[in-house]
């Protein structure tokens, strides 16, 4: 079976893991990688010559594009989605623990579960090209982001933005993304290797403290003021779905859980919400609408300039 991730190691100590994956125009992750990943992160530990570990994409105008949802599809069981949750909580825990500066190199698309990868690095550089762009779309599938996203992106960029991001799927090109601290730096495509190898042979680096509005300074700085955001997010979502959709009362409340009682208390809840939501009727309903849009699409010929709007069903 021809691998999905290849390691490449360099002279200056820095080793390079790509993913490509064999006969697809575009990177998705499927359940199946995460022992491929898990073999590739357990040697790179044994290798002490391995000073840092920059990830990037085989394909040419995508980073990865998000999770193959067709998988969802073939979940028998709430408890089924759940240990799916689990598992790419497993992988990118052991991604984000590792004791060598870990950064990924973003071009093209970084969508869904393409960006709870990135968020699992411990810093982010990402191209200036058109096509590249950053976001988590799954509440428009009636999902959350079940791969540890509810958990990493609030404490990166902090919660009104988190909530921002997944509450309404949008996406956010490069100088965006840069300024809400959601990646590290903005450079041509040309010196995008070149850049995210220095920042590894730098060493591991905190991200730079995001600069935020002096109203969300002063509500995300306590937790009386954490809860006047989760309260006002709840009324807006509440007045725009009328209860008939139940994804973004979900992610606040992974949030929610995450920020008050720590990230692995966030995380248990994460997944568990996550399966409830892929056995709902409203996220099968929502996912059959995609896959019909998708084929219609494929019919006449009719696909969108927009990265997002790809041949293959991602989150």
């Amino acid at each position: 079976m021809e691998k999905t991730f290849n390691l490449q190691r360099r002279e200056d100590g820095i080793a390079i893991l790509t993913m490509d994956v064999p006969g697809e125009t575009m990177n998705t992750l499927k359940p199946e990688f995460g022992p491929e990943v898990s073999q590739i992160i357990a040697e790179v530990k044994s290798d002490s010559s391995i000073k840092g570990l920059v990830v990037v994409s085989g394909k040419k105008d995508s980073f990865v594009a998000g999770a193959d949802i067709s998988m969802l599809a073939a979940c028998t069981s709430e408890q089924h989605a759940k240990e799916l949750s689990q598992q790419g909580h497993v992988v990118f825990n052991a991604l984000e623990n590792m004791n060598i500066p870990v950064d990924a190199a973003i071009n093209g698309a970084c969508l869904g579960g393409g960006l709870e990868f990135a968020l699992a690095c411990h810093l982010r550089v990402c191209s200036d090209d058109n096509k590249t762009v950053l976001g988590v779309p799954e509440v428009q599938l009636g999902l959350l982001p079940g791969g540890g996203g509810t958990q990493r992106l609030p404490r990166l960029v902090g919660v009104a933005t988190a909530l921002d991001l997944m509450l309404t799927g949008k996406q956010v090109r490069p100088k965006q993304a840069l300024k809400m601290g959601l990646v590290n730096d903005v450079v041509p495509q040309t010196i995008l290797l070149q850049t995210a190898v220095e920042m590894a042979l730098a060493g591991k680096r905190a991200p730079k403290p995001v600069k935020k509005s002096l109203v969300n300074q002063v509500l995300e700085g306590t937790s009386f003021g954490r809860n006047i955001i989760f309260d006002q997010a709840t009324k807006q979502v509440e007045k725009k779905t009328q209860g008939n959709y139940p994804a973004p009362a979900k992610i606040i409340d992974c949030v929610r859980q995450g920020i008050a009682k720590g990230m692995q208390k966030g995380l248990e809840v994460e997944a568990s919400h996550f399966a409830e939501l892929v056995v709902s009727k409203e996220s099968e309903a929502l996912r059959s609408i995609f896959f019909a849009t998708t084929e219609m699409k494929k019919e006449t010929g009719a696909e969108g300039a927009s990265p997002r709007k790809v041949k293959k069903a991602v989150i």
